[in-house]
């Protein structure tokens, strides 16, 4: 698994399961930033859309969580 952190000049930045970079040569096509990549049964990385989803719902609720105690610290 992969995840795409940005592109660059057509190439993917990626970060792999350990926490390495990996540049690949070949982006997906419709591959954007954040999304998941894996290797499909006949060895194409694609992008997998339900990964991807999770980890964008798990980052915007990261986000509000931070957001809101941000707010909660100036208040106080």
């Amino acid at each position: 698994m992969l995840i795409i952190d940005r592109i660059e000049e057509g190439k993917a930045v990626c970060e792999d399961a350990a926490g390495g970079q990996v540049v690949l040569d070949h982006v997906p096509e419709g591959a954007l930033e954040g999304d998941v990549l894996v290797y499909s049964e006949e060895g194409q990385l694609t992008v997998d859309k339900q990964l991807t989803r999770i980890r964008r719902e798990q980052a915007a609720a990261l986000s509000r969580r931070i957001q809101g105690r941000r707010r909660r610290k100036n208040t106080t």
